[in-house]
């Protein structure tokens, strides 16, 4: 796989985790009149994004084996991983908060989790295209 695919592949994710984090801080201030504290989201994005670059180079390695199966377990790992690693994060966070937890911030962060999840199977499903006439 060509480097000019990847870094296009990736580009969205890139995009849209400083177009996240900017909305944040611009927001900061109607967020918090929603009950939505702007800290958690922009941790949480952090996190998210991480999670998924970590993800990305797992696929990449994943594509570029021989073996399908090698994909399949890449994608089916990493994504597990990033369930519970992001179910650890809200574990952690509801332990140091306590009763102070950001019920709104957190389902936030769901969302989040769902954007980056479509935007990584939508990079996944454009990689693996094979070409027509082969």
């Amino acid at each position: 796989m060509e480097n000019r695919a990847i870094v296009r592949a990736y580009q969205p994710i890139l995009l849209i985790f400083i177009v996240l984090e900017v909305a944040f801080l611009l927001l900061a201030a109607l967020l918090l009149v929603w009950g939505i504290d702007y800290r958690v989201l922009m941790t949480g994005n952090v996190l998210l994004f991480v999670v998924t670059t970590i993800s990305f180079v797992l696929y990449i390695r994943g594509l570029r084996n021989q073996n399908p199966h090698v994909f399949v377990r890449v994608m089916i790992g990493s994504m597990l991983v990033k369930f519970f690693v992001c179910l650890v994060a809200v574990m952690i966070y509801g332990m140091i908060a306590r009763a102070a937890v950001d019920r709104n911030g957190v389902l936030g962060c769901f969302v989040l989790y769902v954007i980056y999840t479509y935007l990584e199977v939508r990079m996944l499903l454009r990689m693996n295209r094979k070409p027509k006439n082969v």
